[in-house]
């Protein structure tokens, strides 16, 4: 029997080094060949781990406008489903992965060239979708890498026949990602799925594309971020959300 494959990330000064030097090698970020095992010793770069993963990773490529994030999110998910949370906060996995084990994927992805008329934007990019730069939620969720664990883990709901299925809501559409997860409503997992709960139950109004669903999602998501201000959301039971969702949706339709 196969051991199972332990989890490699990189070394925090490694990370560090990588990052300062993002201007040095931005030309390699436009190739196809993955360059960073070469660079330093294996010593100085990789650390192994005492986790394992529970599923070979093999993530989907992209094709054209296909992104295949639900698929890749719930691969990542169900390959990395011991991790936890504080553990799915570490750099060091994300970088490493960007970086050496799915820079295939990341090149189709999340590709530099989209920026390659103005470096300010392209080293910004390279930082955010490459690196973890910040400590912060919002950070993970725009690495490349995180935030496929983190979709999936957020909207996760075991109770359900199909426990991904607020996933392929929270992840339809990028507009309705954006709206949610970069809102700090997004990060408390009973509020993100009592919001997406609402959407399904209210799916041919809200889901079904065209630019008014699309105002009408930011307007509840702007709006249960300011209830949020004023209350306690975690407090708040799945029922009582719902109950103030209705009722600024009803005042939205009207």
């Amino acid at each position: 029997m196969k051991s199972p494959q332990r989890l490699t990330i990189f070394r925090e000064s490694f990370v560090q080094n990588l990052r300062t030097s993002i201007q040095t090698n931005l030309s390699k970020y436009g190739k196809d060949a993955e360059w960073v095992s070469n660079v330093g010793s294996r010593s100085a770069r990789d650390h192994e781990t005492k986790l394992e993963l529970t599923t070979p990773l093999e993530l989907l490529e992209p094709e054209d406008d296909n992104y295949r994030d639900l698929e890749n999110s719930i691969r990542m998910h169900k390959a990395l489903s011991q991790l936890t949370p504080l553990q799915a906060r570490d750099p060091r996995l994300w970088t490493r992965f960007a970086h050496v084990d799915f820079w295939e994927y990341m090149r189709k992805r999340w590709p530099v060239e989209r920026f390659e008329t103005d470096k300010g934007k392209a080293l910004r990019f390279i930082e955010s979708r490459y690196f973890v730069p910040q400590s912060q939620s919002r950070a993970l969720l725009r690495n490349g890498m995180a935030r496929l664990w983190w979709t999936a883990y957020l909207s996760h709901d075991q109770t359900r026949t199909n426990p991904y299925e607020l996933t392929s809501v929270l992840l339809s559409r990028l507009d309705i990602t954006q709206q949610i997860l970069e809102r700090s409503m997004g990060r408390s997992r009973s509020v993100l799925h009592g919001f997406l709960d609402f959407l399904l139950d209210n799916k041919e109004l809200l889901l079904t594309g065209g630019d008014e669903n699309r105002i009408r999602i930011r307007l509840l998501a702007k709006y249960l971020n300011v209830v949020g201000g004023v209350a306690i959301l975690d407090c708040l039971s799945q029922a009582e959300i719902t109950k103030s969702l209705n009722h600024e949706f009803q005042r939205i339709v009207k």
